[in-house]
């Protein structure tokens, strides 16, 4: 039965979704050209909101709000829906595998909503992904990246790759704001201690849809979207910037235990 109830939502899902990303492009054109990135992520939140309503997800926030205005949002990754989830919460764009792009129906869906193409291991290609991500802050539209280069189990934080904090990097007006996601109810039982995040991991599956149909399958998830305190870039290199959000986004995940 669970297993059904998982395949059916991914098809429901991806199907409200591809609806919803017509209407979003349909009223990109309609923008100023300066304007569309922001259009963009505010549909892409009302999608996100859209989606985990049908699926039985539950989202809500812990810590302060973050500040109004462009800044670099930095979490840890646990599910190939962590975007859909922190999405409900904020209007950002969101970084992601490149090869994301080029998949069908869902490339085009992540596509419509903006998101920016990650390609680890090209230094030129690095470059391109920090000019893609200032041009998004520029444009006023703040930026979500899960700098751990892949997916953990939920227990630990993995170490955070550098590329994405040169955007912001000694910038007078650069921000940081840590971000962690943790999954605290799976069908209304609490799983304390990281073990709702362990039992969704990525880590579990061989394929995205088994992975998503795994997570579909159970009809209510509850998660929590904490944050952390904004740091200031100002006058640091990446590579200090990258380890002192490590260490608030690990602060979060220490005061959720």
């Amino acid at each position: 039965m669970r297993t059904v109830r998982g395949w059916t939502r991914i098809l429901w899902v991806i199907a409200l979704m591809t609806g919803w990303a017509v209407i979003t492009t349909a009223g990109a054109w309609l923008q100023h050209p300066l304007n569309r990135a922001r259009f963009r992520a505010r549909q892409q939140r009302i999608a996100a909101r859209i989606l985990c309503r049908a699926a039985g997800f539950r989202v809500t926030t812990a810590g302060k709000a973050p500040p109004a205005g462009p800044m670099l949002y930095v979490s840890n990754h646990i599910t190939a829906l962590d975007p859909i989830w922190i999405g409900t919460q904020v209007e950002v764009s969101f970084a992601g595998k490149m090869e994301i792009t080029g998949w069908p129906v869902l490339g085009w869906i992540a596509n419509t909503h903006g998101i920016i193409g990650v390609e680890r291991g090209r230094r030129s290609f690095a470059r391109d992904f920090v000019d893609a991500i200032r041009r998004r802050l520029a444009a006023g539209v703040p930026v979500m990246v899960f700098p751990e280069g892949g997916i953990g189990w939920g227990d630990t934080l993995l170490p955070f790759k550098t590329s994405a904090f040169e955007a912001v990097a000694g910038s007078e007006t650069g921000r940081v704001q840590p971000v962690f996601m943790d999954v605290v109810a799976l069908d209304g039982q609490p799983t304390p201690d990281g073990e709702g995040r362990f039992m969704l991991s990525y880590n579990h599956h061989d394929t995205l849809f088994g992975h998503l149909a795994h997570v579909f399958s159970y009809r209510r998830v509850e998660i929590e979207v904490h944050f952390g305190q904004p740091l200031s870039a100002a006058l640091m290199k990446r590579k200090t910037l990258a380890d002192k959000t490590h260490a608030a986004v690990v602060l979060l995940q220490q005061q959720k235990q």
